[in-house]
């Protein structure tokens, strides 16, 4: 069972506590407040809880000197699986610790260390489709009325891939309905799964069910590479980083092009089949979601030979790029918020391959909700601290996190929630589905 995690043994020895993975980089600090950029370190305030702990609990698994059990798996499955540890570490070296902490999540299930919350919600996913047990909506039903063209029956050049969280949240749903019509608008040839749309399978990851996961990857591969289909969009952040970057790790990914809805839209804007006319006078801000941003860049492709000079230089023969999560999907969103007249744009401290998380990720349990609720209305609170009256995102599970978290709080905050996608449409002059 330790096969995997074994094979990044080099990369957790190299781990010196220098605690890069709690937080922002002094070179990019702006403000005192915002420096802590690990949701689970943020909240525990322990060692243990951060990317360098858990390194140092897998190290202690692949030499024997610890065995799991239920403490060592509250602690790893309390992370939210953002990605900001690896990127963080590769300020100094190249390792990969997000990996490791995935593949150690895979070692603890396979150990019978799973969540109760987590089995049953991957029960759910492989005999439902969804891990939400009794979801509100068919996968297809936000499009009802659009006349939209369904596949594989009928065929499309693009499609558009809705995504779960809209099955159950009305927001998102609405959030997809509003993109399709966005793309009728413009003339685009469009068509959906309908009522077949899968799940990309996230959820699954994030639990640490690599076998699940590595199914559905293959499963969806084969299903949009029989589509015929130029395009595939998502509507969620999350997806576009599975497609993309996740999918390839498990050994499959889309042979279409997978772009981000925020992708898209500009394209059109830019080609002027959509026109930005109608001005928006708010104030916002933008949260670069995870999985849109720093974890939606693939690994370049290299084979070599790590070597040492002096004994102690690392270096890669020949040269490789390192994946320091900076070409991830940053600017779109933002040249759309921009480009919308009466827009007022403020940045937060914590942006692009910096960006705090939602805490939407990893895979929610009873035991982390009030950690994940709490990440939520930290980085709301970092918008409001810049000045936003409206915090602007582009996956549909950040939305609904920060709406949820921002519900059930004690907060007396005055500031929106919203989707890049929705913004563009106000702008545009198509009004939100009923």
């Amino acid at each position: 069972m330790l096969e995997k995690l074994e094979t990044y043994k080099v990369d957790m020895g190299k781990c010196f506590r220098c605690s890069l993975c709690k937080m922002v980089p002094l070179p990019v600090v702006k403000s005192s407040a915002f420096v802590d950029n690990c949701p689970i370190s943020r909240y525990y305030h322990f060692h243990t809880y951060s990317g360098s702990g858990q390194q140092f609990m897998a190290l202690a698994a692949t030499e024997g000197r610890s065995d799991p059990d239920e403490q060592t798996a509250k602690v790893a499955f309390s992370c939210r699986s953002c990605g900001y540890c690896e990127v963080a570490c590769k300020f100094i070296m190249d390792v990969d610790r997000h990996k490791i902490n995935v593949a150690f999540r895979e070692y603890l299930v396979r150990s019978g260390l799973s969540p109760t919350d987590h089995m049953k919600a991957v029960k759910n996913l492989n005999s439902k489709g969804s891990i939400i047990e009794n979801p509100k909506r068919l996968p297809g039903s936000w499009a009802q009325g659009l006349g939209l063209k369904v596949l594989p029956l009928q065929k499309a050049s693009v499609l558009i891939w809705a995504g779960c969280v809209q099955r159950d949240d009305d927001k998102a749903a609405q959030t997809a309905n509003t993109l399709a019509r966005l793309l009728l608008e413009a003339g685009v040839d469009v068509g959906i799964l309908g009522d077949k749309e899968p799940c990309c399978g996230l959820p699954a990851y994030w639990r640490g069910y690599g076998d699940d996961f590595t199914e559905i990857v293959f499963k969806n591969t084969d299903l949009l590479n029989r589509l015929g289909v130029k395009t595939i969009i998502t509507v969620s952040g999350s997806c576009l980083g599975s497609f993309r970057n996740i999918y390839p790790q498990y050994g499959s990914s889309p042979e279409p092009q997978v772009l981000h809805a925020t992708e898209y839209l500009l394209q059109l804007v830019k080609r002027k089949k959509l026109k930005l006319k109608h001005p928006i006078n708010a104030t916002v801000t933008y949260h670069d979601p995870c999985y849109l941003g720093r974890q939606s860049q693939p690994d370049a492709k290299w084979k070599g030979e790590e070597k040492k000079a002096f004994g102690q230089l690392v270096y890669w023969d020949p040269p490789k790029e390192i994946n320091y999560g900076t070409k991830g999907v940053y600017d779109a969103p933002r040249e759309l918020i921009k480009a919308i007249p009466g827009i007022t744009f403020h940045e937060m401290y914590r942006i692009r391959e910096y960006a705090f998380c939602c805490g939407a990720g990893g895979g929610i349990t009873n035991d982390t909700a009030d950690m994940a609720r709490q990440t939520a209305l930290h980085r709301i609170d970092e918008a409001i601290d810049v000045g936003a009256r409206s915090l602007v995102t582009a996956c549909s599970h950040c939305q609904n996190h920060f709406t949820q978290s921002l519900k059930n709080s004690e907060m007396d905050h005055k500031i929106t929630i919203t989707d890049v996608i929705d913004l563009v449409a106000q702008s545009i002059g198509i009004e939100p589905s009923s």
